[in-house]
C-alpha cells in the first residue's frame, strides 16, 4: 500500500481518485461497505480508489477527557484496509489546527487540492469540519458545485438488526460479548484488540460505549 501523509503533500496528486472518507477504527462491516463502494466506483470511472483517514482518532483530540480506546492503531487499520482491496491511503494528522478548520475549507484544500478527488464515498452519518459543520447534505452541495461525484452509504446492520459502529464494538468487547463484536467486525476480535481495549479502559476510559 502507498501511504500519503497529507501534511507532506506539496501539491495535488497527479492522478484523480475516488476517495473514501472515514476514521475506520476497527475496519468493521460498515467500513467494508464504504470500501467496496469506492472500489466499484473506481472501476466504473477507470481511476484509483483511495481511503482518507485520521491519526489520532478525532475524538481523542476533540474530547481527550473521554479517553476513547482504539480498536485498531493506525498500522493495523491500514493493513486491514489494504486487505479489503485498497492500495492507496491518505492520512491527515488530526490536531487542533485541523479540528478548527471549516469543512468547506478542508474539502477544497485537501480533498480537491491534494487528493485530486473526482468522487467521494461516505457513510450516512459522516461529518467533518469545525463542530461537524459539514454533514452529508452540505457535502452534497460542495460536491455539486465542484463537479465531484458523491456516494452515501446507508446504515449497515448485523444479522440481529443492530447498527454496526465502532462504539458498539467497543462496548461489546468490554461487556465480553465477543459474538456481538464479531457480528459487527465481520471477523472475530483478536486477542490484541481485546487486551488493548481492556487495558485502555482500565486506565480510565469513561466513554467506551457511545463513541465511534
Amino acid at each position: 500500500m502507498r501511504i500519503y501523509p497529507v501534511e507532506e503533500l506539496a501539491g495535488s496528486l497527479d492522478t484523480p481518485s475516488v476517495v473514501c472518507l472515514g476514521v475506520f477504527d476497527g475496519v468493521h462491516l460498515g467500513h467494508r461497505a464504504l470500501i467496496d463502494a469506492a472500489l466499484s466506483q473506481a472501476r466504473q470511472l477507470g481511476i484509483t480508489a483511495m481511503v482518507h483517514t485520521y491519526d489520532p482518532l478525532p475524538i481523542q483530540v476533540i474530547q481527550p477527557e473521554r479517553r476513547v480506546p482504539v480498536l485498531s492503531p493506525l498500522p493495523e487499520r491500514l493493513a486491514l484496509i489494504e486487505q479489503a482491496g485498497i492500495q492507496q491511503a491518505a492520512v491527515s494528522r488530526f490536531d487542533h489546527s485541523l479540528q478548527h478548520e471549516r469543512g468547506a475549507d478542508f474539502f477544497t484544500r485537501v480533498l480537491l487540492g491534494k487528493l485530486n478527488a473526482r468522487h467521494l464515498v461516505v457513510g450516512f452519518n459522516h461529518r467533518f469540519g469545525f463542530h461537524g459543520d459539514t454533514d452529508v447534505d452540505r457535502l452534497d452541495q460542495l460536491c455539486r458545485q465542484a463537479g465531484v461525484g458523491l456516494t452515501v452509504i446507508a446504515p449497515i446492520r448485523n444479522a440481529q438488526g443492530l447498527l454496526v459502529s465502532s462504539s458498539a464494538i467497543r462496548a461489546a468487547i468490554l461487556l465480553d460479548d465477543l459474538e456481538l463484536a464479531e457480528s459487527m467486525l465481520g471477523r472475530p476480535p483478536d486477542a490484541a484488540m481485546i487486551r488493548r481495549l481492556q487495558e485502555q479502559n482500565h486506565t480510565g476510559a469513561r466513554s467506551t460505549i457511545t463513541e465511534g
